[in-house]
């Protein structure tokens, strides 16, 4: 899905790894991705958060869209590195599904954490765009 979300790849987002209801997202953070201080944009930590979970949240072929997500900034990661994101399923019912997404540094520290709810369609993931 990374791979057919044009936003997701002008950041340069990878994927690391997919499984059923869980996700991880890769992505270095450049100089264009600051803020006024110096450190990766909120928007930039958030859009990777956000990728991982709906990667984690598509895994099971119906498509999820998310409701809500809450994120919470721990430390900035250096420019130049790189960051990951893991998304966890935490709950799932026919309709909805709940997930904690965790992004660390390269040196495995906490940058960020999310919660994310997703509504579930019943219909397929879109296989291209």
């Amino acid at each position: 899905m990374v791979a057919l979300d044009a936003f997701s790849t002008a950041l340069g987002m990878t994927i690391v790894q997919v499984g059923t209801g869980e996700a991880t997202v890769a992505m270095t953070v450049r100089e264009d991705m600051t803020n006024v201080h110096g450190t990766p944009h909120g928007g930039a930590i958030f859009s990777l958060a956000d990728s991982a979970l709906a990667l984690a949240s598509n895994s099971h072929g119906t498509a999820a869209v998310a409701l809500d997500v809450s994120i919470t900034y721990c430390r900035p990661a250096p420019i130049g590195s790189t960051v990951t994101a893991r998304a966890v399923e935490e709950n799932l019912t026919r309709s909805t599904g709940l997930y904690t997404i965790t992004v660390t540094g390269a040196d495995g520290k906490l940058i960020a954490t999310a919660r994310g709810t997703v509504f579930r369609t019943g219909q397929p993931v879109p296989s291209q765009v």
